[in-house]
């Protein structure tokens, strides 16, 4: 016989998770378990109210947490067969703040999230349900912080907290607010109409400031409420900024830069700041009227040593109460002039010394002495010309004076000594140091920055490349740099060229040559930037691009420096071509190079240049261009050693130069060519005269020199030559020759630096 009997074994109820963070109002699933007892029975309670509260939170048979509206911690318990299991829960009011933000598209938009009743929440971030967003919606960092896309529309921004339920919304509004033009360069004194618009519509409910200043004032410029801009009357970068009334927290910019530029005047070398060599304001001089019957030399000044600089001009300057067009002439002995242009007075207005100069006598470079060889600078709105001078005696060789353009007084406490140590292991350091040497060569002309307000003095033929920037107004060095520190090299000469300045961005474009680099060990691009075309940043100057041919080494092994030459800038283009500069070296071959991507160095095995063209010109294998060419209207002329004035065109749409010239001259030109200048009635770009001077009869062995030679030819046609100085027998002979001279076209005369005086060529009486 046999007898049975149920019997049940209770088990602990487990409730999963055991911990939540559960945002307000939002809700938390919970799961109850009993062991061995399927389909078990459980009752739910919050803070032992079974089911909860509304202050507590509610709970459902099926174990649905909802948490109240207030921030708080609070259990859960679940009981079932005689056992119960807890809980907790923190509840917590998460929040986004902006909850609203409407920006402008491509901008960014701080967003904070807050997690009340919670410790040191760790934050997810989304856009439009996608974590960290995208291009199209717009991307979020972990941070918080948003960049709007490009295009216009509205986005939800959400916040969670990792490991918790629940989260927090902002709505964004992307507009598309812009100020037309985004970037303009404008002269002292003159207009530019800025407009405002928001998603493509153009409207009046705009405010506009210069620099935070509401209106502008006399210093930064002023704008009007129609967006008139008027610039100040000196040079600098200013920005333009349009405030919805609306939305005051969305603002668009525009980028403004008052440039170094006066009515007719020739401030700086090759004309401006592009270097482009063009003077465009010339109504007296045309194609039909320069020739040997009509035109022919005035009347030359006698100077006391060799004009390399190119002669800068300054029409109506008040000296001595009167009202002069001025010419202004420096000398390789140190003396600054300053003549009349018209030729009415013939004694110098004023003249001044800077100091006895440095004995030389490099046949091969500059004889017998070195005192300005380079080509200064003129802020015309400060009426402030920049010299650099090379003297014996004192502290150091090397000086950069301010001269007051009326006087020929020092200004600014000038001069001062331009002197500056980098780090490096190459030539010529000591104790891990390099100091720019009193060998070197200050050749390049000097140039002004609107944007850093900076004087940049480029050195070369020595044992290595420098530029330094000095403020225009203390004085005080800003920048140094040196392009091959830890090698040799890099020499900046340029043949007189002087480096080319982006005006919108105020970035240096230059080329760099060889000079004393040793070849045979390794590839000279290793050690710096031997034969380089460089972009520097114009604060520090440090690289912010450079392209270096990938025959580098055979360049460095030959003497061959692409820095024989300089660039110039390429005016802006079509939108679907890149910014360009151009210019090329002893081989012949002009590079044009992408501004904004400038293509490095790509040596064998790769073996190739990224640039956008190049195209050979030249007669020789390795001595062509020793110049800066002229770019006017669609053409680029270039004249190179032992040989003609090549025309070649450019295409503003494709941003390429033609493969053959469009037009050549016939005379052949030896000692380095020639660097050309053009005049133009630029009112309809008519009448223009490509002006160079053949230096053939230079004598470098220190021996007399023949005249030098003033050609002009017809820019539509360079084959056709309008005149030159020998045409009308000894009436025009010009001083005797010098190497890299640069004609100066401006008010209706050609002013021809020589070796000995400074002729003047016009139409004759």
């Amino acid at each position: 016989m046999t007898a049975s009997a149920i019997v049940t074994v209770s088990s602990t109820v487990t409730i999963s998770p055991s911990a939540a963070n559960v945002a307000a109002g939002t809700t938390q699933q919970f799961t109850a378990t009993v062991p061995g007892i399927p389909n078990a029975s459980v009752t739910w309670s919050v803070d032992q109210i079974v089911g909860g509260s509304a202050t507590v939170g509610t709970v459902s048979a099926t174990g649905l947490y909802t948490a109240p509206a207030a921030v708080g911690n609070h259990t859960i318990t679940a009981t079932s067969a005689g056992s119960a299991a807890n809980a907790t829960v923190a509840v917590f009011a998460l929040s986004v703040s902006p909850s609203t933000a409407t920006i402008a598209v491509s901008a960014t938009e701080q967003f904070t999230a807050t997690a009340q009743g919670l410790s040191a929440p760790v934050f997810s971030w989304s856009v439009d349900a996608i974590a960290g967003g995208n291009s199209t919606v717009g991307i979020i960092s972990t941070a918080g912080l948003y960049t709007a896309p490009a295009q216009a529309g509205t986005h939800t921004i959400a916040a969670g907290v990792a490991n918790a339920s629940g989260s927090a919304s902002a709505a964004v509004t992307v507009i598309s607010f812009t100020v037309t033009p985004s970037t303009a360069t404008i002269n002292p004194s003159a207009t530019e109409q800025f407009t405002a618009a928001i998603q493509g519509s153009i409207g009046s409910t705009f405010t506009w400031s210069v620099d935070g200043v509401a209106g502008g004032n006399a210093t930064t410029g002023t704008i009007g409420t129609s967006g008139l801009y008027k610039a100040p009357s000196v040079i600098g970068a200013h920005t333009v900024t349009a405030t919805t009334t609306t939305t005051p927290a969305v603002t668009a910019d525009a980028a403004v830069t008052v440039v170094n530029v006066a009515l007719a005047a020739v401030l700086t070398y090759h004309n401006d700041d592009a270097r482009d060599g063009a003077y465009t304001q010339e109504v007296t001089l045309t194609p039909a009227n320069v020739n040997s019957t009509q035109f022919g030399k005035l009347f030359s000044y006698s100077v006391d040593g060799q004009i390399y600089a190119q002669p800068l001009y300054l029409p109506q300057i008040t000296i001595a109460g009167a009202t002069h067009d001025v010419v202004y002439v420096e000398t390789q002995n140190n003396s600054v002039y300053a003549f009349d242009a018209t030729g009415v007075q013939t004694t110098p207005f004023w003249q001044v010394n800077l100091g006895a100069p440095v004995t030389k006598d490099d046949y091969s470079g500059v004889s017998p002495v070195v005192g300005i060889l380079s080509t200064p600078v003129i802020d015309a709105t400060t009426q402030t010309m920049y010299v650099f001078a090379e003297s014996s005696g004192g502290a150091g060789p090397f000086h950069l004076h301010a001269l007051d353009v009326t006087s020929g007084t020092e200004k600014f406490g000038g001069p001062v000594l331009v002197t500056g140590t980098v780090p490096g292991t190459g030539g010529e350091s000591s104790g891990g140091n390099i100091t720019l040497g009193s060998d070197c060569y200050q050749r390049m002309g000097l140039a002004l920055n609107p944007v850093t307000h900076a004087i940049y003095i480029p050195f070369g033929s020595c044992a290595h490349g420098w530029v330094l920037a000095y403020d225009q107004t203390s004085l005080a060095q800003i920048a140094i740099f040196n392009d091959t520190p830890d090698g040799d090299g890099g020499g900046l000469w340029a043949s007189g060229g002087a480096p080319a300045i982006d005006d919108t961005t105020g970035d240096l474009y230059l080329m760099s040559g060889v000079d004393e680099l040793s070849p045979g060990v390794g590839d000279p691009v290793t050690n710096g930037y031997n034969d380089s075309v460089l972009r520097l940043d114009p604060t520090n100057l440090s690289v912010l691009d450079y392209f270096t041919p990938d025959d580098n080494f055979t360049l460095a092994a030959n003497d061959v420096d692409l820095g024989s030459g300089s660039n110039i800038l390429l005016p802006d283009n079509a939108s679907s071509t890149p910014h360009e500069t151009i210019g090329g070296g002893k081989d012949g071959n002009i590079f044009v190079v992408n501004r904004d991507n400038m293509g490095g160095y790509n040596p064998p095995p790769v073996d190739t240049n990224i640039v956008i063209q190049t195209v050979q010109t030249g007669t020789q294998e390795y001595n062509n261009i020793f110049s800066t060419p002229v770019y006017w209207n669609g053409s680029l002329y270039y004249h190179s050693n032992r040989d003609v004035l090549r025309a070649y065109s450019w295409s503003a749409s494709t941003g390429l130069l033609s493969t053959t010239p469009t037009s050549t001259a016939t005379p052949v030109y030896s000692m380095h060519g020639a660097t050309p200048s053009l005049s133009a009635d630029g009112n309809g770009n008519v009448n223009a005269i490509v002006w160079d001077i053949d230096n053939s009869a230079y004598n470098d062995t220190g021996t007399g020199s023949g005249p030098s030679v003033l050609h002009a030819y017809d820019a539509t046609n360079v084959a056709t030559e309008l005149y030159n100085s020998t045409q009308a027998g000894s009436r025009d002979t010009a001083g005797a020759a010098l190497k890299f001279t640069v004609p100066t076209i401006a008010g209706g005369r050609v002013f021809v630096p020589t070796s000995t005086e400074l002729d003047v060529y016009g139409l004759l009486p």
